[in-house]
Parts: C-alpha cells; structure tokens; sequence
C-alpha cells in the first residue's frame, strides 16, 4: 500500500528535531512518498532531505499569515497526501489547521520537548494544544519522559500519546581517532566532549565549574565544547577566569560529531532542559560513556552505571565526580562503551523509529476508512421467505 507523508517544521536550519526528520526520509519504506515542508526557514537539512529524495517546500515570508495557510492545504491537497505529521507547536498549529482544511485523513504531531513553563504564550496550553490534541489522530512523543510531561495535562486524551523513542542511522566516523586528536592537540590526555547549543538550556557554565574540580584530580584531562550560540563570549569568560584557558577548546558549530565522539572519551551533557537529547545517542552509537544530567529522557536512555552515569541537574560537583570516575578508569570507560553500544542497536535505531512511525500512519488511515464504511446490509435468515 502507498503512503503519502507530509512533515511540518519551523525550520530546516539543522538541530535535533531536523536530523529526526531526516531520518524518517532516509528510511522510508517502499511505496512511502515523503513531503517536507519548512515553514519559516529553509537551511542545509532542507537541502539534504530533496538530496535524500523528499519533494521539499520552503513557505517562507507569510507561512504564518492565512495566505500561507491557504498555500499549504493546497499543496497537501495537490500531493494527495495521507498522513501530516507536524513537528513541535508551530509546525503542529499550522500542520492540523492546513490538513483539516485539505481533508487530510490522518492528522499527527510529534512532540519533541517535554512540556516547561514558558514554553509558549500563556494561550497555547488553555486553548491552542488542547485543540490540536482533539483533532490530531495521535500525539507521538520521542520518549517517555515527553509523553508523560504532556499526557499528564491532558488527561482527557491520555490514549492519544504514545511515545516512539528516538533513533538514528549508523554512522561510522569518517576520520581516524589518532588524526583528530593529533590535530587538536590533545595527545594521550583523557578528553571529554560536550554538544550543544551555548544557551541556558544546555547549562554549560555549570560543566565549566565541574571541569574546574575535574582538573584537581585529573591534571592533565581536556574538555572539548562544540556549538555555538550567544552565550559563547560568557563561557569563554567564564574558562578564562577559572584558568581553564589551556584546559578547555571551544570547537564552534560542527559537522563532525561522529569523528570528535570517537576523538574522546566520555561525552557529558550538563543541561537543565530536554526531551532526549540527539546527542546522547550519537555517543551510544560511538560506543562512548555517557555522563549526562537527569532531565527529560536521559533516565530512560542511560543505563545508570551500566552505560554511563546520570547525576542531578544545575550541581557541579556531583558531574564532576561522575566525570573523574569515567575518565580514570578506562577499562570501565570501555565497557561502558561497549554496553551503550549494544543498547542504541536494540532501542534506538532509526530503521526502528521510522518503522513504528509508519505503522502508526497506517493503523490511523486504516481506522478512518472503516468508520467511512457503510454498515453492511443485514442477512436474510436462512430459510427465509418465499
């Protein structure tokens, strides 16, 4: 059976809803068509997914303005499609608003958040999210901990969530662990590696002050930081004036994740806000520990001294702890390795996430066409009349 699928996002710059989608395009099952569209800005996991095959659209200037609202029902409409899948509150609003506009069957949205305070404007959670809820045919959630965060308030629709964890691709590096490191100067010092954007929510000035007590007991140990964001000139301050200066790298945006987990260690997130993270997967997959604080669905992907440690948010002497024990000890390092390895091939593959997705769109469109059925005409008795 074919299956047209539509995906709404704000943006296609590239982060971690984005990479998401991408995979939802590179596995696609045969028979599967898929439609991007971008609502406000295009970017590079715009262009990558047209390259993976997806018919892609940028709405750009107006996609918020009921002309543009008017140009993507059209467009669904145009494309025939089965199933809109809207990614986060903007692309949900716009996505359930054009689709049931279209007359589209199946209406998702995909959370990929848990639920915060100040996460929208005060009328989204009274009026807006509950609406969609009721009209979306089922809110997928990238892990427990989102699904919970959002059930939880609306109750009423509880059998409406259900959580489709997170996957990527396999993605060996590209680039030679020794060529990496030789190339940033780490030498045989014990490295650990942070991702993120450098905005409150990744709370990296806190790892700055763990790294601090790292040092007393590691010397020579490295923290490599790659992202950017504003707060970029804070932290670097903040390095300078701890005398972290030689001890920490600010890498900027990268491409290169893959290359940079297998250049390190230990990968650490130190956030204080988020779903679940990308990133903690991509360390998985690189058969990298994991140290990471508990937020989100970090508790449900990290197997608490088994593939790594999860320590409380916001506190710099319980990460710098967990980062001391990983980094000292780098036969247990490994074996904590090795074990997210083999835990991100059994949970948390894209070809997984992609598949139950789909599955999903199916069981919806295949609800909506029997309640379209007539009823069936009553069977005469046997020996009925003559």
């Amino acid at each position: 059976m074919s299956l047209r699928v539509m995906h709404v996002i704000d943006s296609m710059i590239q982060g971690g809803a984005e990479s998401l989608l991408l995979e939802h395009v590179r596995h696609a099952a045969p028979g599967t068509e898929t439609t991007v569209v971008a609502l406000n800005r295009g970017g590079p996991a715009l262009e990558q997914a047209r390259a993976l095959g997806a018919h892609t659209e940028l709405l750009g200037k107006g996609a918020a303005r009921l002309a543009g609202l008017a140009r993507l029902a059209s467009l669904m409409r145009a494309r025939g499609i089965d199933a809109v899948n809207g990614h986060n509150p903007v692309g949900a609003l716009y996505a359930t608003a054009a689709a049931t506009w279209a007359g589209v069957p199946a209406i998702v949205r995909t959370e990929h958040s848990i639920h915060y305070a100040g996460r929208h404007s005060g009328v989204y959670p009274r009026l807006l999210e509950p609406l969609l809820t009721w009209r979306a045919g089922a809110v997928v959630c990238v892990c427990d901990a989102v699904r919970r965060s959002h059930a939880s308030r609306l109750r009423w629709a509880d059998a409406k969530f259900v959580t489709i964890d997170n996957g990527i691709s396999d993605a060996p590096p590209s680039r030679a662990r020794e060529s990496l490191r030789a190339t940033l100067e780490l030498a045989d010092a014990p490295v650990a590696l942070t991702v993120g954007s450098l905005t409150p929510q990744k709370a990296q000035h806190v790892l700055l002050d763990a790294w601090t007590d790292v040092r007393r007991s590691l010397p020579g140990a490295r923290l490599l930081i790659a992202g950017a964001g504003a707060l970029e000139p804070v932290l670097r301050a903040r390095a300078e004036r701890a005398d972290l200066a030689g001890a920490v790298t600010f890498l900027g945006a990268r491409q290169d994740v893959g290359d940079l987990l297998a250049a390190a260690d230990v990968f650490v997130l130190s956030s204080v806000r988020e779903g679940l993270s990308v990133t903690l997967l991509e360390a998985m997959r690189a058969a990298r520990p994991v140290v990471a604080t508990d937020i989100g669905g970090t508790a449900d992907v990290v197997d608490r001294g088994v593939t790594g440690h999860v320590v409380a948010p916001g506190a710099a002497a319980p990460l710098a702890a967990a980062l001391v024990a990983v980094l000292a000890d780098r036969d247990a390092a490994a074996r904590m390795g090795a074990a997210g390895r083999a835990r991100w091939e059994a949970r948390y593959r894209a070809e997984r996430m992609v598949a139950d997705t789909e599955a999903l769109y199916r069981r919806l469109l295949g609800r909506r066409a029997a309640a379209a059925e007539p009823p069936a005409a009553p069977r005469a008795a046997a020996g009925g009349t003559r």
